[in-house]
């Protein structure tokens, strides 16, 4: 019996501090996205594409190198050590003679490779107990995805993230300032992030699930947040003392104490003029409209100017 958690988020919600946190119930918390799920579910591509494996492979490659992954937040991560999440030997071979029944058996297997090849901790979470991380929910037509996530699965819970625009984009900005290629730097529009942000509450909002706020992760009591989880996957709360242990968030294993502290909150990567304005815009339904867009991404800009040039 495959128990499937799919966790939808958009942007930085803390996606990963949940899933750390939901391995802890027993389900295999794994840092791999972009599997192609989604398209496979509405029959956009067929079973026997091949897809899936692509994708696999090349996350598996990537993280069998030495590099900088998960943590907190993009700061925190430039100040790691550089790791390897998994042995590439025998991947290929595992991977080519992979034959799948259905969608769910192609999913799983896919998982269960890439869970016996982790060399950064050990896995003892129930075997069929899988994490979907999701980051485009909004992009498909999420009544008919809803129901092909029921139609495919044995089990399906969903819990959708939500975070305030303001504190969500300035955390985004913050990705955007480090970035290593000036166009990712340049390219970053306001109004067109604050709507894709509104596609993503919208499509979550008219589905099932428990919906979580960024906030209550870091305020309310780690216990209660547990059972809440367990309550709505039909699972037993964890037996463990939460706060003493570690988390994994997506490849890095992180104390409780800094995995549940705020961090790029924190950290004014815009001004606090700047989101006085953006704020001001979407209470006035005019961040979308010129000039206010233009205006917004020009302080964007200058924000980001004014980062680089005292911080880096």
């Amino acid at each position: 019996m495959t128990k499937l958690l799919v966790i939808n988020s958009f942007g930085p919600m803390a996606s990963t501090l949940l899933s750390g946190l939901s391995e802890k119930l027993g389900f295999t918390n794994i840092p791999v996205r972009k599997l192609g799920l989604h398209q496979y579910l509405l029959g956009q591509r067929d079973l026997q594409s091949g897809f899936m494996q692509m994708r696999l492979k090349q996350t598996m490659k990537e993280h069998a190198k030495l590099d900088l992954r998960g943590g907190v937040s993009v700061l925190d991560r430039q100040n790691q050590k550089p790791s390897a999440l998994v042995s590439y030997d025998g991947v290929e071979e595992k991977i080519d003679a992979l034959v799948a029944k259905n969608v769910q058996d192609l999913y799983s297997q896919c998982h269960q490779i890439y869970a016996d090849a982790v060399v950064y901790k050990d896995i003892n979470s129930h075997k069929n107990w899988l994490i979907e991380l999701t980051t485009d929910i909004h992009r498909y037509d999420h009544k008919a995805l809803y129901q092909a996530y029921q139609d495919h699965f044995d089990e399906v819970y969903m819990i959708h993230l939500h975070r305030p625009f303001i504190s969500w984009i300035n955390s985004l900005a913050s990705q955007a300032f480090l970035h290593p290629q000036l166009a990712n730097r340049i390219k970053f529009f306001p109004h067109m992030r604050y709507a894709d942000y509104m596609l993503y509450e919208e499509a979550v909002a008219q589905m099932p699930g428990l919906n979580i706020e960024f906030d209550s992760l870091f305020d309310t009591p780690i216990e209660t947040l547990a059972d809440n989880i367990a309550r709505e996957t039909r699972t037993d709360a964890p037996s463990c003392t939460l706060n003493a242990q570690d988390y994994d968030l997506y490849g890095k294993i992180i104390p409780y104490e800094k995995a549940f502290t705020r961090f790029d909150d924190g950290i004014e990567f815009l001004s606090a003029s700047t989101r006085e304005y953006f704020l001001k815009l979407v209470t006035e339904e005019k961040i979308g409209s010129v000039p206010y867009s233009v205006n917004a991404w020009f302080r964007y800009l200058l924000d980001m100017y004014k980062f680089r040039t005292s911080s880096l």
